[in-house]
């Protein structure tokens, strides 16, 4: 039977805590230590076995963009609209796809930032508002999100080379 890859870094990082940090008395190896728990636990959270996190992102892209489109299913005559991208909700897709989703939906969310900013003169401006309410909201989720998939720094244990 296969272990997932977050018990497989949980386990690196007990081991690392109860075997190998009560041998050494050296704070400088301690700290090293302790920066190696922490890159663990980054990868953890960030490898290609972890796409949640991605989807999350991906997600909030689509409901943001969807929106956009929605606000501007009947936009005044002689706009040039860029076009929306496809933006599937993908279930079981390589993380290295999702990556590519993610990165298209953000420039997308890039392109329309630029469009509404320069058409904002052609749009009456309750739905301007509502479209960069939307953008802002999916750039705002994609940084939530990659905070709330961040381990917990262990700066003070790396300076002090103690737990705590």
């Amino acid at each position: 039977m296969n272990n997932s890859f977050p018990r497989l870094i949980d386990g690196m990082c007990a081991t690392l805590r109860s075997e190998v940090l009560p041998r050494l008395s050296d704070d400088y190896a301690r700290s090293q230590v302790f920066g190696v728990i922490n890159l663990l636990n980054t990868f953890k959270v960030r490898a290609d076995w972890s796409a949640g996190f991605l989807l999350e992102q991906i997600r909030a892209q689509r409901d943001a963009l969807n929106n956009v489109a929605e606000l501007l299913r009947e936009s005044p005559p002689g706009l040039d609209v860029p076009a929306m991208p496809a933006l599937p909700m993908p279930v079981a897709t390589p993380v290295i796809e999702l990556l590519a989703l993610r990165d298209d939906a953000n420039r997308a969310i890039g392109v329309w930032s630029v469009w509404v900013e320069a058409n904002r003169a052609n749009l009456d401006a309750g739905r301007a508002a509502r479209i960069d309410e939307f953008l802002r909201a999916a750039m705002r989720a994609e940084v939530a999100i990659e905070l709330k998939n961040a381990p917990r720094p262990l700066f003070a244990e790396m300076s002090s080379g103690t737990e705590g």
